[in-house]
C-alpha cells in the first residue's frame, strides 16, 4: 500500500481477499520494514494501516497450515 501524495498520513484500508488472499486457514501477517506482528488475519478481515506521505506499507503474509 502506498500514499502518492498529500502532506498527511493516509489511512489505507483493504480487504485481505481483494489482493488475492483466499486461504480459509488464514495468515501470520508481519509488516517487514520493523518486523512488527501484525497478527493472524483471514480472507473476510480488513487491514488498515496508516501511511506516510510518499510512503509505503509492506508486509509480509505467511500461509497458515
Amino acid at each position: 500500500m502506498f500514499n502518492p501524495a498529500g502532506a498527511m498520513p493516509s489511512i489505507v484500508t483493504v480487504k485481505l481477499s481483494d489482493v488475492g488472499m483466499q486461504s480459509p486457514a488464514g495468515y501470520n501477517v508481519t509488516e517487514v520494514f520493523d518486523g512488527v506482528y501484525i497478527g493472524i488475519r483471514k480472507p473476510t478481515d480488513t487491514l488498515k494501516v496508516s501511511v506516510n506521505p510518499t510512503g509505503v506499507f509492506f508486509a509480509k503474509a505467511t500461509l497458515l497450515q
